[in-house]
């Protein structure tokens, strides 16, 4: 038997005897242990979802033996867009793993794992990826400090109403604190750093600690702030992760995406079978050698490109292209589709944008906003348009500059929204979610 289908096997195995709910899910699906016996058979199990793991939480999800009281188990709540946030559970020195199998793609963050270093990060992103108040104006910095050494800079639901104020005690936080790792929402950091040039205000250093996007699309527009701002010195990659699992991927030095496929069976799915390299695929994933929570063909909403080139970092794990949530792809009149990265892809670095959202709000129905800066001429702006129309095979694009941008129900803040992606037609198309 394959070394890695018996891990994924004993895993399915596990589950189905210590967690009740994919016992029943098993058993609803008319399946037994003995009908999933080479790889193949994994595609015979239907993928888990969130609803599995929120109505089943905690007596059915986590398994016989554990509670939430046993030691070392740590609960991570889910940002809460759509709907009832999910409560997760993992054993602390799994999520150490996973990072550190992660993380070990880019030697640049090295420094993060230094014998007896204890690591100060402080956090900035929205108030609901974390389990403490940062959108009190009041709050103090022993309030928002994590048991893990993290401090939770102070920022408000609607990331653009923040007051200067509570701008200000982040950045002064971030000064005293002094962290070897900050750990971000890219747009929400671009947004702290345009609030610090306007201050008159420069970063508290420039060199010595490293910088980590997360939570949402690390659009270019973002990227380009935060590498002007603290410049080659400062270490900084994008992560690829999930509130349930933790890490699950991490940028290399030459900018490609690598999945961990250490700690996980991953799984590109397009029409109910295994995608090709290339193609627009979901990615299921199902744990490996999880004691507490095993998830078995997790379906987790997100979009992925596989590629089936080598990284020219020379790292064997596999290169991917996250595209975006399900929820944020753009349907076109043809039937085709766009996604986030795609839109970014298009837009770029821009330097005359600091910020930009596309909403689709109807059939073959565009908004475009953005607010620019002084680098904007009326030709850069037409230009993008042109473009936008020709990719979104559409004249119907409204493109106007704006000097504020909601953040959604669970104060992150999307580069790309669509009310049809959130029509269940069309989600079922391309996802289990």
């Amino acid at each position: 038997m394959d070394a890695v289908y018996k891990k994924i096997k004993n895993e399915i195995a596990y589950a189905h005897s210590k967690t009740g709910f994919f016992r029943k899910h098993l058993e609803q699906a008319g399946l037994t242990l003995n009908d999933i016996s080479e790889p193949s058979d994994l595609l015979k199990i239907p993928p888990t979802v969130k609803r599995n793991y929120r109505q089943g939480f905690p007596a059915a999800v986590i398994a016989s033996g554990y509670n939430l009281k046993s030691p070392y188990v740590m609960r991570f709540q889910s940002s809460g867009t759509e709907g009832d946030r999910l409560v997760s559970v993992v054993l602390s020195y799994d999520l150490a793993r996973r990072q550190a199998s992660c993380i070990s793609v880019n030697p640049t963050f090295s420094s993060l794992w230094r014998p007896g270093l204890k690591l100060r990060t402080c956090r900035f992103a929205a108030p609901n990826c974390s389990d403490v108040e940062c959108a009190n104006p009041n709050s103090t910095m022993e309030s928002r400090m994590l048991a893990d050494g993290t401090l939770v800079l102070p920022v408000y639901h609607d990331l653009l109403t923040t007051p200067e104020h509570m701008v200000n005690r982040a950045l002064d936080e971030i000064e005293e604190y002094d962290p070897h790792l900050l750990f971000v929402d890219p747009t929400h950091f671009a947004f702290l750093i345009r609030a610090m040039k306007k201050a008159g205000r420069v970063p508290h250093k420039t060199d010595g600690f490293c910088i980590i996007s997360a939570y949402t699309l690390c659009t270019q527009v973002a990227r380009r702030q935060i590498k002007e701002c603290f410049g080659d010195k400062v270490a900084f990659a994008d992560m690829l992760g999930m509130s349930e699992l933790g890490y699950i991927g991490f940028e290399c030095l030459a900018g490609q995406q690598h999945i961990n496929v250490k700690d996980y069976h991953i799984e590109f799915i397009r029409d109910g079978r295994p995608a090709k390299p290339g193609e627009l695929a979901e990615m299921l994933i199902t744990t490996i050698g999880d004691r507490l929570s095993p998830h078995i063909r997790y379906a987790t909403g997100d979009l992925y490109r596989l590629s089936a080139e080598k990284c020219s970092c020379g790292d064997p794990a596999p290169v991917v292209r996250h595209e975006g949530r399900v929820k944020n792809v753009l349907w076109l009149h043809d039937g085709t589709l766009v996604t986030p990265k795609e839109l970014d892809e298009l837009i770029g670095p821009a330097a005359w944008i600091d910020m930009y959202q596309m909403n689709q709000t109807d059939d073959d129905q565009f908004t475009f906003q953005y607010m620019g800066n002084e680098a904007w001429t009326q030709q850069l702006e037409n230009e993008l348009l042109e473009k936008l129309k020709e990719t979104l095979k559409t004249k119907n694009i409204n493109c106007s500059t704006t000097n504020y941008l909601p953040a959604d129900r669970g104060g992150k803040f999307m580069s790309c929204v669509s009310s049809v992606a959130m029509r269940a037609d069309k989600r079922s198309l391309i996802s289990w979610v």
